[in-house]
């Protein structure tokens, strides 16, 4: 299965970069595994074709130069990336991220 639309590229690429802008605690050029990032995104309507999802989505993101490959399956946010995390992705880091407070 692809993510051969641009809707289901758009639904799904915010997700994936404010999983891996999460993972990589908001810092450029961190490697993280493009397969833990989409596991983190919590989807199951891939089953199966999981890896393939998430290749589209990296192919994505580098071609838009949110991220650039780092050695096998890592990906490294780039600068813009981080620029566009920060634009996009507060909600959900607010809301995933956030420590709880203590009473």
């Amino acid at each position: 299965m692809t993510l051969s639309t641009p809707g289901e590229l758009n639904m799904y690429r915010r997700r994936f970069l404010c999983a891996l802008y999460k993972l990589a605690k908001g810092l450029m050029d961190k490697p993280v595994d493009a397969d833990k990032v989409f596991k983190e995104m919590d989807i199951g309507s891939f089953s199966g074709a999981e890896r393939e999802a998430t290749d589209n989505l990296v192919e994505d993101a580098i071609l838009n130069e949110y991220v650039k490959r780092e050695n096998g399956r890592k990906i490294m946010l780039t600068t813009d990336g981080v620029q566009w995390c920060m634009r996009e992705c507060n909600s959900y880091l607010t809301y995933t991220i956030q420590e709880p407070t203590l009473k």
